[in-house]
Parts: structure tokens; sequence; C-alpha cells
């Protein structure tokens, strides 16, 4: 889920996404969103319950992008896409 916050809130939205249930990760970011929260819920009513109660409820969010993963690649393939190009 791609998070962007409103400027007076910014550095108290992180603490608050990684309290709520289900949020797993929580990473700041650069460029035109300021947070990236990593979402694991049962199924698709769980989800919606997230985003649409929980995730509203927490002051300083402007807006939300929520992304659905198809497909999982094991931890060493996530780790190793990661490396590319890097010393």
């Amino acid at each position: 889920m791609l998070v962007t916050c409103e400027r007076a809130e910014l550095a108290e939205v992180g603490p608050r996404l990684a309290e709520i249930d289900g949020v797993t990760e929580v990473y700041t970011t650069t460029g035109s969103i300021d947070y990236i929260a990593i979402v694991r819920v049962k199924d698709m009513e769980a989800l919606s319950s997230l985003v649409t109660e929980r995730l509203r409820a927490v002051p300083g969010i402007a807006h939300t992008d929520t992304h659905v993963a198809l497909r999982e690649y094991s931890k060493g393939d996530i780790e190793a896409a990661f490396q590319i190009g890097v010393d």
C-alpha cells in the first residue's frame, strides 16, 4: 500500500501505520509517496476493512493507493532482485 501524508503529520503516520493489525512492515520512501506499508491479511474482506475502516481512522493520511500481489517469490529471489547493480 502506498501512503501519502499531510505534511504536518508526516512523522507521526509511520508509527501509527505500524500499530494497525494486518500491517506487517512500514517503510519511509523518497519521491511522490511518503510510506510503503506491507499488509498481510487473510482475504479481500479483511483488506477492505483495513483500508476503509482502520486506515481512515489514522490522522494525517491524505491518500492511499492499494496494490494486491498476485504471485509470491522466495525470499532469496526478492533479495537477489534488490542486489542487482550493487557492488
